[in-house]
């Protein structure tokens, strides 16, 4: 007996990942998740490792899990700044080929979720991103990721969203990141620093959308496209984001003076050090993200 195809989102448990649960409402889809759980009407979940052949299962797991597979949407994958290479290649790579294997087998297609900081690794980026940056081995990986989708012959559709916020209407989240955490911190005054390029934009888009937008690829059968899920020149200037947090911050009863703008290279050690440990760290982070 035939089993009935599903949606299998890996990442399920992740931001995007529980994004597009809610957003299917309801539709039968099965989850794959390494730790963490998702639940919801039409949810199965499945725990799988990503890194690992067959995906940790054993043969009956993975028979079973390709009889059921009709189209996959890979959320799956580690976005924490700043850990390894090594780290980013199992998860975020060889996670991908374990994906891939599992579409091959099942004739399915792939919704891939990466990531827009990849144009910075682009030779028309405006500036090169250091070897050092907290971001480059992240973004080396979402693009080695999506070179080896590329490459598979399986057919697939790749977004690249920006920095995600949380649901349009709501502002719900399962977890902050780091346009939450840094919006925070500028509204609670701890911000002294703004570190930008100039011309540089604060381009955020809602988590819904990006999960909107890929739950209509599946349903439309989109094959072999790249979509920039991004505002791009219409996102707002770091002036108007910051005028948004402090106008926030006194709505909520509390005066902060905005945060200076400052071309990275004009940071002085001797800035640096007279922040409290958290704002430093916020304060390079945005350095490297700038670029």
């Amino acid at each position: 007996m035939s089993r009935q195809k599903m949606i299998v989102l890996t990442g399920a448990s992740g931001v995007v990942g529980q994004s597009i649960v809610r957003e299917l409402a309801g539709r039968p889809v099965l989850c794959l998740v390494n730790s963490g759980s998702v639940a919801g009407p039409g949810v199965e979940m499945l725990r799988v490792d990503l890194s690992r052949p067959q995906l940790g299962l054993d043969d009956d797991g993975y028979a079973d899990l390709v009889a059921r597979t009709g189209a996959v949407i890979h959320s799956g994958g580690l976005t924490d700044w700043g850990q390894s290479p090594e780290r980013y290649q199992r998860t975020n790579v060889d996670g991908t080929r374990e994906v891939i294997e599992l579409a091959r087998r099942a004739d399915a297609s792939i919704y891939h979720q990466s990531t827009s900081f990849v144009h910075a690794l682009a030779p028309s980026a405006p500036l090169p991103l250091r070897p050092t940056n907290v971001v480059t081995a992240y973004v080396r990986s979402k693009l080695a990721a999506e070179e080896r989708l590329r490459a598979s012959g399986v057919p697939y559709v790749i977004f690249r969203p920006t920095n995600l916020i949380g649901d349009a209407a709501t502002g719900l989240t399962s977890r902050g990141q780091i346009v939450q955490l840094m919006s925070d911190w500028i509204c609670r005054g701890r911000a002294k620093l703004f570190p930008a390029h100039p011309g540089n934009l604060v381009d955020i888009v809602p988590q819904d959308t990006l999960a909107r937008a890929t739950i209509a690829a599946l349903d439309a059968g989109d094959h072999g496209r790249e979509y920039w899920v991004t505002y791009g020149k219409e996102a707002m200037t770091v002036d108007e984001a910051l005028e948004i947090c402090v106008e926030h911050a006194r709505r909520r009863g509390k005066e902060i003076t905005r945060p200076r703008v400052i071309h990275p290279d004009d940071l002085t050690e001797a800035e640096l050090a007279a922040l409290a440990p958290m704002s430093r760290r916020y304060v390079e982070v945005l350095a490297d993200v700038s670029e």
